[in-house]
């Protein structure tokens, strides 16, 4: 490729005579750069000014905790970069990595300052595309702040929904027991008159006491029973409200959750079979209130998407460990055997936002 025809198409070199492009390319060195190779990082010193005369970059930033980057542009060929660090001699403000096999042209910050000195027209181009690219910088960060906000609002709001969803299952199962536990009691207080009345009967007397005995079992097992349901729902609440890092039995972590779920399940039809293989000690140290929110959000699914409108169907959780020491992992598979994502949404599921349920609220 001819390079200074390439380089009278940007607004940087536009106005140089061809001798001073000549000048330009004989100065100019080539660096020949591979599929997700980085050019220069953020913090970097600046050494020079890149024309790309074939391929494609991709100008991006990275969040403080290095775990989102933040897509600035992508440039192709006959594009300029580098330029900015090389005005106020200031460490590289963005990272530039290659998104093909890509060939620059490099001059370094004397030469690239020397046209500057020799070209008012140069000049005059250079602040109109730094104005436009600092304008347009703002505008992603902005947006992709925006983004991110909704996502952790509506993360929230999920949370909080599938608690209340929580609260209320686990309210209507409590009255089932203690119910009972009211029938039971009448009943006693019955007994205990009729026992008073039939002193002197044997017979009857040892019938009663039967009765009673029966009663007082039932109360205890209901009781108890309320108890626990009461001792899951405060320990999952209470996970899901904090974020701390913990120490649990994750078997049993995934049990409570999946017993409090069964609630709303059995309503749905939704028949949940666990399987912990783990092949060493069931302690894990993470953030059991996000397990439990994702776990109960892919049951959710499956209920409402993989078994829609009350049809029911089994859903498979196992729990898996590989490794040893400081490299074992857990593994939490949820399995359904419902009807499946689309075909046309299937590359979409990991968007943010996305979903297929937009008229069923979720």
């Amino acid at each position: 490729m001819d390079v200074i025809p390439l380089l009278k198409q940007l607004p940087f070199f536009a106005d140089l005579s061809d001798d001073l492009l000549g000048q330009v390319v004989a100065t100019g060195r080539t660096r020949m750069l591979s599929a997700g190779e980085v050019v220069f990082h953020k913090g970097d010193l600046p050494d020079g000014l890149y024309v790309l005369l074939d391929g494609k970059v991709r100008v991006f930033l990275t969040d403080e905790q290095g775990q989102h980057d933040v897509e600035l542009a992508i440039l192709s060929t006959g594009s300029l970069f580098g330029e900015m660090a090389l005005l106020d001699g200031e460490p590289r403000s963005a990272n530039v990595a290659c998104v093909e096999p890509s060939r620059c042209l490099w001059l370094s910050r004397d030469e690239f300052l020397a046209l500057l000195r020799s070209s008012s027209g140069l000049l005059e181009s250079l602040l109109a595309d730094l104005s436009r690219r600092v304008r347009g910088t703002q505008e992603k960060f902005y947006w992709e702040m925006l983004r991110r906000q909704r996502l952790q609002s509506d993360m929230e709001l999920e949370r909080h929904r599938s608690l209340s969803v929580l609260v209320a299952g686990v309210a209507h199962e409590i009255n089932t027991p203690l119910g009972i536990v009211n029938s039971a009691t009448d009943l006693m207080s019955e007994l205990v008159q009729q026992i008073t009345a039939s002193i002197g009967d044997t017979l009857s007397l040892r019938s009663l006491c039967d009765d009673l005995r029966e009663s007082a079992s039932l109360v205890q097992g209901n009781i108890a029973r309320a108890c626990q349901l009461i001792k899951r729902f405060k320990t999952l609440s209470t996970q899901q409200v904090s974020e701390a890092r913990q120490r649990v039995n994750l078997p049993d972590s995934v049990q409570d959750t999946l017993s409090l779920y069964s609630i709303q399940g059995r309503r749905a039809g939704i028949e949940v079979v666990f399987q912990s293989r783990l092949s060493g000690p069931p302690e894990w140290d993470g953030y059991p209130g996000y397990l439990s929110q994702i776990l109960l959000n892919l049951l959710t699914n499956a209920e409402r998407y993989a078994y829609p409108a009350g049809t029911g169907g089994r859903v498979e959780v196992e729990l898996s460990d590989r490794g040893l020491g400081d490299a074992r992992r857990f593994d939490l598979i949820v399995r359904d055997f419902g009807r499946g994502i689309p075909t046309e949404s299937q590359s979409r599921v990991f968007e943010p936002f996305f979903t297929t349920g937009r008229d069923q609220g979720g």
